[in-house]
């Protein structure tokens, strides 16, 4: 597992869906619902899988744009989501479901993936 944190990445819409560019040089896709959500104040977590490198990302959604926050292997990233202790909730659009979970405050999260750090 590798800590990804340096900055936020920015990010373009592309119909409903916002590309986020990734780390590995790939681009992922993420519904534009939930960057609604972060200029609301709301913020989520959701995992995205780079097709190009295989890397799995964890990503944290801002008012303004997603920051991933971990990466590594498709198995150790669901891990790491399914541990998270938030709500789970989804998005269908077109032909596909779309996972995230609600974090109550943006504190909260940077303190949950602090501590991930520390084991």
């Amino acid at each position: 597992m590798v800590i990804v944190t340096e900055g936020l990445t920015p990010s373009a819409s592309v119909k409903d869906l916002i590309a986020l560019p990734t780390p590995c040089n790939d681009v992922v896709y993420y519904p534009a619902n939930l960057a609604t959500l972060g200029t609301q104040g709301k913020y989520s977590v959701f995992q995205t899988l780079s097709r190009k490198s295989g890397l799995a990302y964890i990503a944290v959604t801002h008012p303004d744009r997603a920051k991933f926050k971990l990466a590594g292997s498709r198995n150790s990233m669901c891990e790491v989501y399914e541990a998270i202790p938030w709500p789970e909730f989804e998005l269908t659009y077109e032909d596909n479901t779309f996972y995230y979970k609600t974090v109550p405050s943006l504190q909260e999260i940077e303190n949950y993936f602090n501590n991930l750090k520390k084991q």
